[in-house]
């Protein structure tokens, strides 16, 4: 009997043993993998990719790493356990690449990816006390948090308008902080109200910060439809893809169709630059002697234009300013306005030419051509 008693105390102590390490093993992965949860939701469950997993959404989801986020019809309210908060509207996607938080110190790491739509970004305790761990990034730019309230805004090519908020918190004034926008080639800092920039491709510098008469209720995917009236005209974007000229279909010419009479002879024509009058920059003979000219000026119309002369032609005058590159399957040609604020950047099979028009940044000229 004794023997019975000693071996069933035996088996409590052991079941009871596993209860208590199966407890805590759960409650540490629980505390691992769930960085946050979703504490809003508006319209039909989104949907998250976890895993290679679909998961429909619900007020009270959990977070985790690597989570990708598509709301479709649905608006979302995400909140982190370090009290970063964010909003995500309709039409959009979001992925988060990194979270490592530190509730004793309130420090630790946040990265997000955000490839479509608008997305509302507040600062929690990992902006505050490690602001350098926090990085946003676009298809075309990269978002740099200083411990601020802002909005993303991304369309379908990647193009992004960034415009920072103020940040009112439930007690106490509102104030704004600080955010630099970045790409591979230029960085502006926002640090006003309602400040935007916009960001059409990641070889290319944002725009000058705009201060936009808008209200935070009018920020959503529809500025992608219609961008606010302050980017409109210095921050207007034209992409080109330009075909190969064995692609032309020379059937589709249809010039003789033409009525010459409804022309406005005052628009300005291509014939009508005479290209012999053209004050060119570079000499194409010069090439080595100017490239070993360690003292050449930096140019205050065409800043940029040194690093590639070997490709690129450029003139100037009171009235405009000419882009001129051929090779022997790509010819690019942009004219524009003497005080032109901007940059033209041509791909010509991959390789960049990055042409800066004076202060550069407002008008955004992209053209891509390859074989």
């Amino acid at each position: 009997m004794v023997i019975v008693m000693r071996l069933t105390s035996y088996r409590i102590n052991l079941l009871f043993t596993f209860i208590l390490c199966f407890a805590s093993s759960f409650a540490l992965g629980n505390t691992t993998e769930t960085i946050g949860s979703i504490t809003s939701q508006k319209g039909n469950p989104a949907q998250i990719t976890r895993d290679g997993d679909s998961i429909s959404t619900e007020k009270g989801t959990g977070l985790s790493m690597d989570d990708e986020i598509v709301t479709a019809k649905t608006k979302l309210g995400l909140t982190f356990i370090d009290d970063t908060r964010v909003s995500v509207t309709e039409q959009s996607v979001l992925i988060i690449d990194d979270f490592i938080y530190d509730p004793s110190t309130g420090t630790g790491k946040l990265a997000m990816n955000i490839a479509l739509g608008t997305v509302k970004y507040s600062s929690g305790a990992i902006a505050r006390n490690s602001r350098e761990n926090v990085s946003l990034k676009t298809p075309t730019a990269t978002i740099s948090v200083r411990g601020t309230d802002f909005t993303m805004t991304v369309d379908e090519l990647g193009r992004s308008i960034v415009i920072l908020l103020p940040s009112c918190p439930p007690v106490g004034d509102c104030w704004t902080g600080e955010i630099m926008v970045s790409t591979e080639v230029g960085q502006v800092i926002l640090n006003q109200a309602y400040q935007a920039t916009l960001v059409s491709n990641k070889m290319a510098t944002p725009t000058k910060p705009k201060i936009l008469d808008i209200t935070e209720a009018n920020i959503g995917n529809m500025l992608i439809i219609t961008p606010p009236p302050e980017l409109k005209g210095i921050g207007y974007i034209v992409q080109a893809e330009v075909a190969e000229y064995l692609d032309s279909d020379l059937l589709e010419y249809a010039e003789l169709n033409s009525d010459e009479l409804e022309e406005d002879k005052l628009e300005f024509k291509e014939l009508d630059v005479n290209r012999l009058d053209i004050d060119f920059l570079f000499n194409v003979l010069d090439a080595t002697a100017m490239l070993q000219d360690e003292q050449l000026a930096i140019d205050p119309v065409l800043p940029t234009i040194n690093a590639y002369r070997t490709t690129v032609q450029a003139f100037y005058d009171e009235e405009k300013i000419g882009i001129y590159s051929e090779s022997s399957v790509h010819i690019s040609d942009v004219t524009t306005e003497r005080i032109t604020d901007g940059d033209v950047n041509l791909y010509k099979d991959n390789v960049p030419a990055l042409i800066q028009l004076n202060g550069g940044g407002d008008v955004i000229i992209n053209i891509t051509q390859s074989q």
